[in-house]
């Protein structure tokens, strides 16, 4: 069957009142989604729910824990005037932080339940555009899989807690949808925006200047719509630049959030990276190689590495049914998050890079692909059960 066509098991059945068909027709299409996210929200709120009962924590730790204190401390009391070399809310980019400020500011919620608003949101427009893409690539009927793929991915947990990827992905899919219907303008627009939320979304620069470049060299250069397609990778990092300038103006230097990330985090220092390669932590202390095989991290970020191996491999089987920048935008994410020293390929991650984990739905036949969402959904509920439990990172 050609990519995008329909067949009779896409259409609602038959025979039905016409209410009933209608609804039963919508569920089938654009209310898909949003039953799969609700759904798997549900079992998180439920998950959540029995990690209180446990350790007698309050919902609201359960649902803030990790990035999450960072982003509402910073929403509550800004960025500092100086520059720190170490752990601080300069390690976190400005817009998720802003938008919780603002919802907060215009509803009767607190910094937290902004927060939560806004990662419940986000999600369901993430569960939203990734049904519409895949419908792009592989159709409404293997659209439908690779939604339900990624709500019931185990890094979707995010969307039920404070973190930014709630902004990041549904930037990222609207950058690479304008990219697809060559809307140069929105797509910028969209990078420059991720850009201010998650490094990671730097990669939409070199996703906008490919596009851009195939597209001036099928088009030439005097045609004024080729011209236009530069629109997009000169926008890409725009929020992140504008970030820099307010850091040199407030703290002193542009690279105020670099340091703070790169002597905190251990982020983004190849040098460091290569002092202090992963055997060597891991072997350097023999007494504590226990707790480090124990470490549920290590294994999400292990068995990840290795998952996105995998996943790269089906997605270029089937690389020339994506839409430009799509393949591109997946292999930036795995090569910076292989590149981390502290993390490894975590489910989090693995989230952002969405074609791997949808890829799935594509390459898996009827009983293997049941197979696969059977283990997806228990790897679902037990990651989710350790983050909420403050024993795994997301």
């Amino acid at each position: 069957m050609e990519r995008g066509t329909v067949c009779l098991q896409d259409a609602p059945p038959l025979g039905r009142p016409a209410a009933a068909q209608s609804v039963v027709g919508w569920l089938w299409t654009t209310g898909w989604p949003i039953v799969i996210y609700a759904s798997s929200r549900l079992v998180l709120l439920v998950l959540a729910g029995l990690d209180v009962l446990v350790t007698h924590r309050p919902l609201a730790t359960e649902l803030s824990l990790f990035d999450g204190q960072w982003y509402l401390k910073l929403a509550e009391f800004g960025y500092p005037a100086t520059a720190v070399h170490g752990k601080s809310v300069l390690g976190f980019l400005p817009l998720y932080p802003l938008v919780i400020r603002g919802v907060a500011d215009v509803t009767p919620f607190s910094p937290l339940g902004a927060a939560l608003l806004t990662s419940l949101a986000g999600g369901l427009i993430s569960a939203l555009l990734v049904q519409r893409l895949a419908a792009l690539w592989w159709g409404e009927a293997t659209a439908r899989r690779a939604t339900l793929v990624f709500c019931v991915f185990p890094g979707s947990v995010v969307f039920s807690m404070a973190y930014s990827e709630c902004l990041t992905l549904p930037l990222v899919l609207g950058c690479l949808l304008a990219l697809a219907s060559r809307r140069w303008l929105a797509a910028g627009v969209a990078a420059g925006l991720a850009s201010a939320v998650e490094p990671a979304a730097l990669i939409l620069f070199p996703v906008c200047a490919a596009v851009a470049t195939r597209q001036l060299r099928v088009l030439g250069w005097p045609e004024r719509s080729a011209r236009s397609s530069l629109l997009a990778p000169l926008l890409a990092p725009a929020g992140l630049a504008l970030f820099a300038g307010y850091l040199w103006y407030r703290a002193g230097t542009p690279f105020a959030s670099y340091d703070a990330q790169r002597a905190g985090w251990h982020q983004g220092d190849p040098v460091t990276l290569l002092g202090q390669p992963v055997a060597r932590q891991f072997f350097a202390h023999p007494e504590t190689m226990l707790g480090h095989l124990l470490n549920p991290s290590l294994w999400n970020g292990l068995l990840g590495s290795v998952f996105l191996l995998f996943s790269l491999a089906q997605l270029y089987r089937v690389r020339h049914e994506l839409t430009p920048g799509a393949f591109l935008w997946t292999c930036g994410v795995g090569a910076l998050t292989l590149w981390s020293v502290m993390t490894l390929t975590n489910a989090r991650m693995l989230l952002i890079a969405f074609p791997a984990v949808i890829v799935w739905a594509r390459v898996l036949p009827g009983r293997r692909f049941v197979l696969f969402l059977g283990i997806e959904v228990a790897l679902f509920v037990l990651a989710s059960g350790l983050t909420f439990a403050a024993l795994m990172l997301p």
